[in-house]
């Protein structure tokens, strides 16, 4: 049995062995060109992403960071002291370079008629390796060294950065000194109220 095709050459006639050969070869062309056309849009839409993972991927990437707000801490005003300042300890849960900002709001009251030179001082020390942070130490408050008529109030919010590297999880606090080498101060204390915060941030940086 034979097929005519209309596009066979004038006299010439196709057997159904030629027209099934002439199938396949078309066939074939056509999953040949399938990636040369794929290809282009492809590069267009981008590879498929799962919005969640790339959300987990970006969150576990992300530096660590975060902050303790202290409470109002009394210091003592009968001998130089550092005095942890409560609420304020933050654990460093990995091995790297972390940048600590403290913030510290300070108060203290001299004697009347006597004059004082008094200051308090912060610092963050490494409850871990037992030992204050290099080069933490932060003037927070100070007092001019002449008698007032009346009890002094001192106070200001000073703040600071220092840098830690570390090698494993690392625990690190605020603490605060009342120190004075003339007069007499009557109450001190580090302050957070409504008026300002005391506080230890932190942030990864490697």
């Amino acid at each position: 049995m034979t097929i005519h095709d209309s596009h066979a050459a004038p006299g010439h006639q196709l057997t159904r062995g030629d027209r099934s050969a002439l199938e396949t070869v078309a066939l074939l062309f056509g999953l040949a060109l399938m990636p040369v056309i794929t290809a282009p849009l492809d590069a267009l839409i981008g590879p498929a992403t799962d919005s969640k993972q790339a959300a987990a991927e970006k969150t576990a990437t992300a530096p660590a960071h975060g902050r303790a707000i202290g409470h109002t801490t009394a210091l003592t005003t009968t001998i130089r002291r550092w005095t942890p300042i409560t609420h304020t300890t933050v654990t460093l849960k990995k091995r790297g370079t972390y940048e600590v900002t403290q913030q510290v709001r300070g108060q203290f009251v001299t004697a009347r008629n006597r004059s004082t030179h008094a200051w308090i001082i912060s610092r963050v020390f490494n409850l871990t390796a037992g030992v204050p942070v290099k080069e933490s130490n932060l003037l927070v408050a100070t007092s001019a060294n002449h008698p007032p008529a009346i009890k002094r109030d001192y106070g200001t919010t000073a703040s600071g950065r220092a840098f830690i590297d570390i090698d494993r999880p690392t625990t690190v606090r605020l603490e605060a000194m009342q120190a004075w080498d003339a007069g007499t101060v009557t109450k001190s204390q580090i302050i957070t109220d409504s008026n300002g915060l005391t506080q230890l941030l932190y942030k990864e940086l490697a």
